[in-house]
């Protein structure tokens, strides 16, 4: 074998990364996620379930930033405040990136209600975001957290870095095992809706897409348990049927057989669904 043979050499990683991506919301009824939490009474399930489910995932995040009374702190993908809400406290402020309705919604109501006046909401697309307009003087911490559908990664990773202050750190946290949830797509979705499903693309190609656009980030493996509780399996369909876009019978009937085959039994009833999974932390610090 040649020395140009060399299984990877010359991949496009920023490349792969939007074809994954474009191939993954190819798959048939796809909801876009901007879609699916647009709507307010998903936003609130998911903020009700998400305290209980991602407690000790937040609490090792947390603990894992660079947080300071004087910290500006950039939350991309904010949704209704997972990490922008304990971070406040912390820091001298926080500006979330949110652009569902629903999950902006819930975020500014927590704000009002905990009468927190040092978080900030901007309803846009990180790729619609004018950094000038929206965002103001760098920051010292820079995150997205499971908020890395960008097709255009390479536009949206340099975004970032930019937002950074000189030293500044920006901390990425994303999926490196198929989720529960596209686990369950890549079954179901033939029977639900005639077509496959694609997943989108992982931590390991987030990564070499920093190198090729000369980062030089580090990476960390994590582990999550996650887990589902609900209280029966009506709850369980409430909050997994948008997910999955069901709508008629059959296909609840397609999906309720799934979550009671894989279903372990909880406290007075409850319904317990567990994915052991890992995820990265890729991080790096703007170069001064």
């Amino acid at each position: 074998m040649m020395d140009g043979d060399c299984p990877g050499e010359g991949v496009d990683w920023v490349e792969a990364w939007r074809c994954r991506q474009q191939r993954h919301r190819s798959s048939r009824n796809y909801d876009d996620g901007r879609h699916l939490w647009s709507r307010e009474e998903n936003a609130r399930r998911y903020d009700a379930s998400s305290r209980d489910e991602y407690g000790p995932r937040v609490t090792e995040t947390i603990a894992g930033l660079p947080l300071s009374p004087s910290a500006r702190v950039l939350d991309i993908g904010a949704g209704p405040g997972t990490l922008a809400l304990p971070i406040a406290p912390q820091v001298r402020e926080v500006v979330a990136i949110e652009p569902a309705e629903g999950m902006a919604s819930v975020l500014e109501e927590h704000l009002a209600r905990d009468r927190i006046d040092n978080v900030r909401v901007v309803r846009r697309r990180w790729e619609d975001v004018d950094p000038a307009v929206d965002l103001g003087p760098p920051f010292d911490l820079v995150i997205a957290s499971f908020s890395i559908t960008m097709e255009a990664i390479d536009e949206a990773l340099l975004k970032m870095d930019a937002a950074a202050a000189p030293g500044g750190m920006v901390a990425l946290y994303w999926f490196l095992d198929p989720s529960f949830y596209e686990l369950a797509s890549e079954a179901l979705w033939p029977e639900l809706h005639g077509g496959p499903y694609h997943s989108g693309p992982k931590a390991d190609l987030l990564f070499l897409a920093l190198v090729q656009l000369g980062f030089l980030p580090r990476a960390e493996v994590l582990e999550f348990d996650r887990t589902y509780r609900f209280a029966s399996m009506d709850e369980a369909m409430q909050h997994f049927a948008p997910r999955f876009s069901v709508d008629d019978d059959r296909e609840r009937a397609l999906l309720r057989a799934y979550l009671e085959a894989r279903a372990g039994p909880g406290e007075e009833g409850a319904v317990v669904l567990r994915h052991p999974s890992r995820y990265a932390r890729v991080w790096w610090r703007r170069r001064g």
